[in-house]
């Protein structure tokens, strides 16, 4: 674990776009993807979220922690409680710098597109 590595509750964590692709780069259906997860007890669940990195987060003064990571965080949110810690990493001064250009909310909602091949 890094120093820029820590653990942050889900529900702490705001979205820097105010919309997400409902489809993963390969084409998966995300609501598909949460679905089959939901069958899973929590600590599996838990289980799966700790294989993938951890999200890339920044700090706003006013909004608190934003992501750039805003699929995962949807999918994290709709199966964790609010409160539940998962790990997180601190962007780095690149990544915070392309994040500022392409922020387009406040972090506080955020609007699943239609997946456009289904």
């Amino acid at each position: 674990m890094s120093d820029r590595d820590m653990c942050l509750p889900v529900g702490l964590i705001g979205w820097s776009q105010d919309s997400v692709s409902g489809s993963f780069g390969n084409g998966q259906d995300i609501r598909i993807a949460i679905e089959a997860l939901r069958s899973l007890t929590n600590d599996q669940r838990r289980a799966v979220i700790a294989t993938y990195d951890p999200l890339r987060v920044v700090e706003f003064r006013d909004q608190g922690w934003i992501t750039l990571d805003n699929r995962l965080l949807y999918i994290f949110r709709a199966l964790l409680l609010p409160e539940t810690s998962i790990s997180v990493r601190l962007a780095t001064t690149e990544e915070a710098k392309e994040f500022r250009k392409k922020l387009t909310t406040e972090g506080a909602t955020i609007v699943l597109r239609s997946n456009r091949h289904s």
